[in-house]
């Protein structure tokens, strides 16, 4: 094999082609294609993972943007519909958030100025909201959820209470199995939350877990969602987007 030969082929395809001065359509056409496999991945691993959930009877949809999700949101929630919902930079990203603070709902504003005891009423009345809005740690190609949480004040109204609960998770939370999700959580979603908190916890400091027994520790409650009674209570909506941790 000659030198040249040697040089180009750790290059990839599309380098390849550009080190040998192929013309500007040629790496267009390599560089079409190698985004088209992968889109046509992604789609399958959200496709799969729809119809893990649905198999669980919690119902999916998939989304290209989050645009089709505020859409999608404004045209089944009704006006004056009492909503919470927990902290999630997923839904901060999305525009969730500001679409409830704008809009004609009853919202339950945990970001609102308040006392300790006001937020904790807060917290009580999601419980019996009319919708409940929540991101996610992962979601399994298997169809399970997985949610890590401080005080439980996000994971509890998920399980119970709120008529209806929409977690919405973008392609980066899903994963191939438990194992997978455990290992998210743990080495990633978790210590880069308690950076973005500011929590004195050894992972805010490492960006390592250790496991810690910290006051600021927020890994103390972790759910695992493999199914429900009613289909329609839990719905998860997926995007075809990097969100959150």
């Amino acid at each position: 094999m000659e030198a040249k030969e040697l040089l180009v082929l750790p290059l990839g395809i599309v380098n390849f082609v550009t080190y040998l001065g192929l013309p500007t359509s040629v790496v267009e056409f390599f560089e079409n294609m190698n985004d088209k496999a992968i889109q046509d991945f992604r789609r399958l691993r959200l496709e799969r993972t729809r119809a893990s959930l649905q198999k669980r009877r919690i119902t999916a949809r998939i989304f290209a943007t989050g645009k089709e999700v505020l859409d999608y949101l404004r045209a089944i929630i009704p006006e004056g519909a009492t909503v919470g919902v927990g902290d999630s930079l997923t839904l901060s990203q999305v525009g969730v958030y500001e679409l409830l603070e704008t809009g004609s709902y009853s919202y339950l504003n945990k970001y609102a100025t308040m006392s300790r005891e006001e937020k904790r009423a807060l917290y009580l009345k999601n419980f019996d909201a009319d919708y409940f809005f929540s991101g996610v740690n992962a979601i399994t190609e298997e169809g399970e959820i997985y949610n890590l949480d401080g005080n439980g004040s996000r994971v509890a109204p998920i399980i119970y209470g709120p008529r209806r609960v929409f977690l919405v998770a973008g392609y980066n939370k899903i994963t191939l199995n438990e194992q997978e999700a455990a290992a998210r959580i743990r080495n990633y979603a978790a210590p880069t939350d308690a950076i973005r908190l500011n929590k004195n916890t050894p992972c805010a400091k490492t960006g390592k877990c250790a496991d810690c027994r910290s006051e600021d520790r927020i890994c103390n409650y972790l759910t695992v969602i493999k199914g429900q009674f009613d289909p329609n209570r839990i719905e998860v909506l997926l995007l075809d987007e990097e969100l959150g941790f």
